[in-house]
């Protein structure tokens, strides 16, 4: 059986030793810019640090971001290819990036080159710590045997499963970045509402609740957490938090409080910075195996 490499992007929020680890070929940067300077996105934050970016944002620093580059893909995508691997790209939601088209016309260029080769570009419909919990297990299905079609064909069934519940410190972020209206931004402020945001069927960031006050959006989160997450499945909980890691470690013990059945291990990271751009300091996103229904409540909600 041919042996196939696996690629991420730097939204999946796992560092350069993790990967290693776990056994990811290489992750595809994204982009931010910084007061019109251009760096490249990491886990790793070797191009600024997770502190000085978050202190960057509160102190007003223009900032946006930009999806992962095709000439990039092409580029990682060659060093598989030419050691012998085929090659299995796992990308963040195509509903909030670009990177998983850019990564299909890199493949298509490098087909021409590699005609015996299997280059398959898979939509993780996640991003953060949904992806990294499905980047692991598609490893570990590797690492047992399975054919990289097996993988992909479990990727599909499973993708769904892999669920982020999360929220926001202050409105005026999304608003920036243009996914709320500035009327619902400043009324947000004024009433200290905080939204409870989950990923829908297509990897969209969709807003299902507002609660009021910090305090009580930590309590939700965590409330939908044990409510819907597997943890006798995938006991690994992932919490991403932009720049207030002491809010991080409350909402987990808030979480073990709830949850019935198997306890689950937590892990840390600072948001990414192409989410965290968009988000704003004070953001904690929540990752976790469980049942798929949690991304059709916004659906429902609307009805």
């Amino acid at each position: 059986m041919r042996r196939f490499a696996i690629f991420t992007d730097s939204s999946c929020n796992l560092s350069s030793d993790e990967m290693r680890e776990i056994g990811i070929a290489g992750s595809i940067p994204m982009h931010f810019y910084l007061n019109d300077k251009e760096y490249d996105a990491s886990g790793d934050w070797t191009a600024i640090g997770a502190k000085e970016y978050y202190d960057a944002i509160r102190g007003g620093a223009k900032l946006r971001s930009s999806q992962a580059r095709s000439a990039d893909y092409e580029a990682a995508f060659r060093g598989a290819l030419e050691a012998g691997e085929d090659v299995l790209s796992i990308s963040c939601t195509g509903a909030l990036s670009g990177s998983v088209k850019e990564s299909i016309a890199a493949a298509k260029r490098l087909e021409q080159e590699f005609p015996d080769a299997k280059i398959h570009c898979v939509d993780s419909c996640n991003c953060t710590y949904p992806l990294a919990l499905l980047l692991m297990q598609a490893c570990k299905l590797r690492d047992q045997g399975k054919t990289m079609e097996e993988v992909e064909e479990w990727i599909e069934a499973e993708k769904l499963c892999f669920n982020e519940v999360g929220t926001v410190d202050r409105l005026t972020y999304l608003r920036n970045a243009g996914r709320v209206s500035a009327s619902a931004a400043f009324f947000g402020g004024v009433f200290s509402v905080k939204p409870i945001v989950v990923s829908d069927e297509l990897g969209n960031n969709v807003a299902i609740e507002k609660v009021r006050g910090r305090k009580g959006s930590l309590e939700r989160v965590a409330e939908l957490v044990a409510q819907y997450a597997r943890t006798d499945v995938i006991e690994e909980i992932g919490i991403a938090h932009a720049d207030c890691l002491g809010d991080a470690k409350a909402l987990a013990e808030m979480i073990r409080e709830r949850i019935s059945g198997t306890m689950p291990r937590f892990r840390f990271s600072y948001v990414e910075s192409g989410v965290g751009s968009s988000v704003g300091p004070g953001t904690l996103i929540v990752g976790f195996y469980g049942d798929p229904a949690l991304r059709s409540l916004y659906k429902k909600k609307q009805s």
